[in-house]
């Protein structure tokens, strides 16, 4: 998988322009005290969107469209896996994260989309 870059090996102006949300699970309770859980945007950060595959499979006897994706954000250590990102209207489930620790430029973020309702 290669991205666009600069002849530094840095990231080019204008390569993440993609509006990102991230956002982590949250829990409370509702008015009648009945456990809740919702997502919180905890960051809006630019980035750059890699579709990489999709496939479908049959859950439960129900077809599942999946697919796998990347996304190249600035460096952030406050991502985890099991949070989500939202662009374009379209969830995606992080799954791992991938940090450049050589230069602190970027991360990436593997992740799965359609796989569940986030």
């Amino acid at each position: 998988m290669t991205r666009p870059g600069n002849a530094s090996g840095g990231l080019k102006a204008g390569t993440l322009a993609t509006r990102v949300s991230l956002q982590r699970k949250s829990s409370g309770k509702d008015p009648l005290g009945q456990p809740l859980d919702t997502w919180t945007e905890y960051a809006r950060v630019w980035g750059d969107i890699l579709q990489l595959s999709g496939k479908e499979t049959v859950s439960s006897g129900t077809q599942v469209d999946t697919a796998s994706a990347s996304i190249r954000i600035r460096y952030r250590t406050d991502v985890t896996n099991g949070d989500r990102a939202v662009a374009r209207g379209i969830v995606f489930n992080i799954a791992s994260v991938i940090p450049n620790a050589k230069s602190r430029e970027y991360a990436d973020l593997a992740c799965t989309q359609n796989a569940n309702n986030g």
